[in-house]
């Protein structure tokens, strides 16, 4: 069932949607638009993820609750804060890098990547961080990871995490993911958390449900599938890529995945992962009058309005 047209322009008005946008989440999520609604109006509650690195997850919990900190485990590495009587942000634990200040959803992109500890890794757009130094976390600092990103400012914040966290196996680069061909080495696993519009984050940032246009979308698809290609071209033979993105849009999503498929000699790997307890969701494969690969149905998706979390796309790929 879809919301008709006066309906959806009243919706758009209400919750600061453009009719565009509105229009092609009422295509994708049908009748559960009005939950999607308002889960996006619910703001996250602060969450973290612990660095093991550093400390171990029963005296982290120890220290925070000794402060007055109410935690709700949602992962082996993470915590949603329930409350507190004052900023996680500011405490000595997270100066000291023993926790890092991240959504639940994008806390369980790491650990999708299945790192090992003699993996060469390569994070294709790691700043400012987050999932870098989880990677890092997961492979206790064995292995090498390499941790590009065009931005030098967002360079700075990468450095800073890398330093604070105690991250000793990443090397940092300041180049585009698109330079992963001038590695002598091919990588064992690549983390391609592509740019894009960042559509599934509008619980933190509202102006993403009426600031990108299909324009917007259509021209970073262009550069996802750049990005995709040489991290497809340059990953060893039966290695992992774990392309993902904070984007809604199907055009940056299933239809980059098709994109490969039909391009290169590559197949789609399961994703067995929960968020919230509640499994994550298939990847579309049949939207907006076009019809993929079964294939796709592999590729998975965290939805606000049915994890209560940030939305994320998440494709795992691997190398013939």
């Amino acid at each position: 069932m879809y919301v008709d047209s006066m309906k959806l322009s009243d919706l758009a008005k209400e919750y600061g949607y453009s009719f565009d946008n509105l229009k092609r989440y009422n295509e994708m999520f049908g009748d559960k638009l009005p939950k999607f609604l308002e889960a996006n109006e619910i703001q996250n509650k602060d969450s973290f993820r612990i660095n093991t690195l550093k400390i171990s997850k029963d005296n982290l919990y120890e220290r925070l609750s000794n402060n007055g900190f109410i935690l709700k485990e949602v992962s082996d590495f993470g915590y949603i804060i329930e409350e507190s009587k004052f900023a996680i942000s500011s405490t000595q634990e997270n100066l000291l890098g023993y926790l890092y200040i991240q959504g639940v959803a994008e806390m369980h992109v790491s650990p999708i990547l299945a790192p090992e500890k003699n993996d060469f890794i390569v994070d294709m757009c790691a700043a400012p961080g987050g999932k870098t130094t989880h990677l890092s976390a997961i492979m206790e600092n064995n292995g090498s990871i390499y941790a590009f990103d065009v931005n030098k400012r967002r360079l700075l914040a990468l450095k800073n995490n890398i330093a604070r966290l105690g991250c000793l196996n990443i090397a940092v680069f300041n180049l585009g993911g698109e330079e992963i061909s001038k590695l002598k080495d091919d990588p064992d696993k690549i983390l391609l958390d592509a740019p894009c519009t960042g559509s599934g984050i509008m619980r933190k940032d509202s102006l993403r449900k009426s600031m990108k246009s299909t324009h917007d979308v259509i021209f970073l698809s262009e550069i996802q599938k750049k990005l995709l290609k040489a991290g497809i071209e340059k990953l060893r033979s039966g290695g992992t890529l774990l392309y993902t993105t904070c984007s809604l849009e199907p055009e940056e999503n299933e239809f980059v995945v098709q994109w490969a498929l039909d391009n290169f000699d590559i197949k789609l790997l399961k994703i067995d992962t929960e968020i919230n307890g509640i499994p994550l969701e298939e990847g579309f494969n049949e939207i907006f009058g076009r019809k993929l690969s079964d294939e796709v149905s592999l590729c998975r998706r965290s939805l606000p309005h049915v994890h209560n979390t940030n939305g994320l796309f998440m494709a795992k790929i691997t190398k013939s």
